[in-house]
C-alpha cells in the first residue's frame, strides 16, 4: 500500500473517530432538547387553556368553556385536547393530588395507534379543582424528527469524511507523494552509479532538507569516486612496480644459477674459434666446429631470451593457457639455479584431460610459480626434491560454502617447516623468517596478491621436519 491512501485512510478513520462519537451525542442531544420542547409546549398549552377555561367557568358556565376545548382540536395541529372531570380520568389520583393549578403531568403510554406523550393539567374553578385538560400527541411526531435529525448528522459525518479524505489525498500527493516519488527516483540512480542530476524540491520542509543533504551526498560520493580512483591507479600501478621488483630480483638469483650454463656454451664457442682461426683444423673439422658454435649460441640465445621475457614489464593479459606449459618453462628456468642449491625438481600433471587449461596471465602465473619454487629452494638448504603437481578438481573458496571448479597447482618442499605462530603471516608484505640478504618478505605477498587478482586463492600447510606444501587454486567454471 502506498504512503498517500495510507495517510488519507488514517485521516478519514481519524475523522469517523471523533465524528461519529460528536454525531451520536448530538443526536441523543437534539432529540433530548426536542423531547423536552414537546413538554414544555404542552405544559404551556395546557395551562394556558386551563386559565381560560377557568375564567369561562366563572363568568360563562361550564358549557361556554368547555367549547375552547374543542374550538382546539377543531383547528387540528397534531395535539389532541379533551376536558376529563376531576376523578374521572385514566390517571392516578395520589400522582395529582398534591400538583397545584397550573402544574402538569406528562407520561408516556401505548395505544392501538402507537406510543402517545399524555400531559394532564388540573384546572381549578373558584379554588376548587373542577377537571383536567388532557394533552395527547403520537410520538411518530418526535421519531421523524430524531430520524430527519440523525440522517442530517450522518450526512454531515460522511461530507466531512469524504472532504478529509479528498484534501488527504490531494495534499498528501502533492506534498508528500510527489516529492518521495522524486526521493526514490534519485535514490534509485545513486544506487546504480548516477551521481548527477542534482534534485530540485522548491517545498521547505524535512522533504525539501532531505533533497537537499541527498544532493550533498552525492557530490561528497563523487568527491569519494575520484579519490578511490586516484588511490586505486596508484595502487595498481604500485603493485605493478612491486612485482617488476620481486620478478627482477628472481631474475638476479636466476642469473647466479644461470652463470655456469653460460659459461660453458662461452668456452666451447672460444676454443673452437681459436681453432678455426688458427689455420689448424681441417675444412672437414672448421665446419664441425662452426656447428657446435651455432649449437652453443643457439643454446645461450634461448637462455637470455628466457631471462628477458621473465623480466620485462607486460600489460595484463588474461587468456586460455596451458598450466602445465607455463609450469614446465619456469622448472626449466629454475633448473640450474636448483642444480646450483643440490636440489630436483619435479612435475606431475594429474589432470584427466591432456592439457591443464585456464584463463590467466602467463607471465604472473609464471612468476606466482616461480616464487614458490624459489622459496621452496630456500627453505631446503641442504637441497632435495621439489615436487610441482597440477591437478583439477573443486575446491571451496575462502568465506563460501559451495565447492568451485579449480586448477590446483601444489609446491611442495621437504625443508623444516613454518612454525604454526608464523604461518598466519606468511603473505604480509615484508614478512621474512629467512636470514639477511635470503629474502625481502615480498615474494609471497606477491604470489597472493596474483593469484587474487585471477579470482583464485592460496592456501599452505607446513608440518615441522617435513616440509610445507602451497596450494594455487585458479577457478576454471569448469565442473571437474
Amino acid at each position: 500500500m502506498k504512503l498517500v491512501p495510507k495517510l488519507a485512510a488514517a485521516l478519514i478513520a481519524g475523522t469517523f473517530a471523533v465524528l461519529v462519537p460528536n454525531g451520536y451525542l448530538r443526536v441523543q442531544r437534539e432529540v433530548a432538547v426536542l423531547r423536552s420542547d414537546r413538554v414544555r409546549d404542552h405544559a404551556l398549552l395546557g395551562r394556558s387553556l386551563g386559565a381560560a377555561v377557568s375564567a369561562l367557568w366563572r363568568t360563562g358556565g361550564r358549557t361556554e368553556a368547555l367549547a375552547i376545548v374543542e374550538g382546539v382540536n377543531a383547528r387540528g395541529g397534531g395535539v389532541h385536547v379533551r376536558w376529563v372531570d376531576d376523578g374521572t380520568g385514566p390517571y392516578d389520583a395520589s400522582a395529582l393530588q398534591d400538583l397545584a393549578s397550573g402544574e402538569s403531568l406528562t407520561r408516556i403510554v401505548s395505544s392501538p395507534a402507537g406510543m402517545e406523550r399524555e400531559t394532564y393539567v388540573p384546572v381549578s374553578v373558584a379554588g376548587v379543582r373542577a377537571g383536567m385538560i388532557e394533552l395527547t400527541e403520537p410520538l411518530e411526531v418526535e421519531e421523524r424528527a430524531a430520524r430527519r435529525i440523525a440522517i442530517d448528522t450522518v450526512g454531515t459525518t460522511l461530507a466531512l469524511a469524504f472532504v478529509s479524505g479528498a484534501l488527504s489525498v490531494v495534499l498528501g500527493f502533492w506534498l508528500v507523494g510527489r516529492p518521495i516519488r522524486a526521493l526514490s527516483d534519485k535514490a534509485r540512480r545513486i544506487g546504480s552509479g548516477d551521481f548527477s542530476t542534482p534534485l530540485v524540491l522548491h517545498q521547505k520542509d524535512e522533504l525539501g532538507q532531505l533533497a537537499t543533504e541527498m544532493n550533498a551526498m552525492c557530490d561528497h560520493l563523487v568527491d569519494a569516486y575520484k579519490r578511490i580512483e586516484r588511490e586505486t591507479a596508484a595502487r595498481i600501478a604500485t603493485l605493478e612496480q612491486l612485482r617488476h621488483a620481486d620478478r627482477l630480483m628472481t631474475v638476479g638469483k636466476l642469473a647466479s644459477g644461470i652463470a655456469h650454463e653460460l659459461g660453458t656454451p662461452l668456452n666451447v664457442i672460444s676454443a673452437r674459434a681459436e681453432m678455426i682461426s688458427s689455420g689448424d683444423a681441417t675444412p672437414a673439422e672448421a665446419t664441425d666446429y662452426a656447428r657446435i658454435i651455432g649449437e652453443a649460441s643457439h643454446r645461450m640465445a634461448k637462455i637470455i631470451r628466457q631471462l628477458l621475457a621473465f623480466a620485462r614489464r607486460k600489460p595484463a593479459d588474461k587468456a586460455p593457457r596451458d598450466v602445465h606449459r607455463l609450469a614446465s618453462e619456469v622448472l626449466e628456468l629454475l633448473r640450474p639455479l636448483a642444480e646450483k642449491k643440490n636440489a630436483q625438481l619435479n612435475l606431475e600433471c594429474r589432470c584427466p584431460e591432456p592439457d591443464a587449461i585456464a584463463t590467466v596471465d602467463g607471465a604472473e602465473i609464471q612468476q606466482a610459480m616461480t616464487n614458490l619454487v624459489v622459496n621452496a629452494m630456500q627453505a631446503m638448504p641442504r637441497g632435495g626434491p621439489i615436487d610441482v603437481s597440477i591437478d583439477r578438481e573443486s575446491a571451496q573458496p575462502p568465506h563460501s560454502d559451495r565447492p568451485t571448479p579449480c586448477l590446483c597447482v601444489r609446491v611442495r618442499d621437504r625443508g623444516e617447516g613454518i612454525a604454526p605462530d608464523d604461518l598466519p603471516h606468511v603473505f604480509e608484505p615484508f614478512f621474512t623468517t629467512k636470514d639477511v640478504g635470503e629474502g625481502t618478505g615480498l615474494g609471497l605477498s606477491v604470489t597472493h596478491g596474483i593469484i587474487q587478482d585471477h579470482g583464485g586463492w592460496i592456501d599452505v600447510e607446513s608440518e615441522a621436519k617435513k616440509g610445507t606444501v602451497f596450494s594455487i587454486y585458479l577457478p576454471t567454471g569448469v565442473p571437474s
